[in-house]
């Protein structure tokens, strides 16, 4: 990627968050929460600044590589991060979200993920291909925050259920807000995963692959993902399906989620 200093600074910072947000969750000292948002937030402006330069470079956003799409999705889930923590003043988030952020983005600062010179960017050669890969994307930041508000339930409820009202217990938001959270982020993925999974098919269609229904792997996969959405949300709207098993289902559904996106790039 472009500008190799800040991309280290970038992870060095992401690092260093992880590091005060996880240490912040142990303790009750304030001035490590202010310190770890502040950390976050230049570690996020320097992200923003690498984006905007492969922009500029490419004239599209950088997601033509597994690299680049992985480091926009950690770039995405923080500033969800910082949106959240500026509404409900959430800081626990930051400790789940920041060591997946960082975990995403290291591989682009371990090697070049830039596009070969010459390359038409991918989001410029079909305006249905550009829908399909930016809505995907963001329908994957939005599960992966689903699966860290369900991650968050399940341990909140077990500390519950076991009476053990400790440091952890208390830095984590009640179960109302967390089942609150879970349902609106999926409610917002699963639209933006419908509408990337039908514009890629009509950019399949118009590539001669087979018509809208190929029958590949991936098209598989991605119907497989949406339905087992679909589940979750039909279950919770008319079936009365309590919080725990859609946070339990939530945590499932990420890691069908991520070996889709994981294929789409193989």
């Amino acid at each position: 990627m472009t500008l190799p200093f800040v991309m280290k600074a970038v992870l060095a910072l992401y690092f260093l968050a992880t590091l005060l947000f996880l240490t912040f969750l142990i303790s009750r000292r304030h001035a490590l929460s202010v310190m770890s948002v502040g950390v976050t937030a230049l570690g996020f402006l320097g992200h923003t600044v690498l984006l905007i330069s492969e922009v500029a470079a490419s004239g599209a956003l950088p997601v033509a590589t597994l690299d680049q799409a992985l480091a926009f999705v950690s770039w995405a889930l923080v500033l969800v991060f910082l949106a959240v923590e500026l509404r409900y003043r959430l800081h626990v988030l930051g400790s789940f979200v920041l060591p997946l952020s960082f975990l995403l983005l290291l591989p682009a600062g371990m090697r070049s993920a830039a596009v070969p010179d010459g390359a038409t960017p991918v989001l410029l050669s079909s305006v249905w291909l550009g829908i399909h890969i930016v809505c995907s994307l963001l329908g994957f930041v939005a599960f992966a925050v689903a699966f860290i508000i369900g991650l968050m339930y399940l341990i909140q409820h077990h500390l519950l259920k076991t009476k053990r009202f400790n440091l952890l217990y208390e830095q984590l938001p009640s179960l109302n807000l967390l089942d609150e959270m879970n349902q609106a982020t999926i409610l917002l993925g699963f639209p933006l995963l419908t509408i990337g999974m039908l514009a890629g098919a009509v950019w399949g269609a118009g590539q001669g692959h087979g018509g809208i229904w190929s029958g590949s792997p991936k098209q598989v996969l991605t119907v497989v993902t949406w339905l087992f959405y679909l589940v979750i949300l039909h279950g919770r709207m008319n079936f009365g399906w309590r919080a725990k098993r859609a946070a339990s289902l939530a945590l499932i559904g990420f890691i069908v989620v991520g070996v889709t996106f994981l294929y789409a790039f193989l």
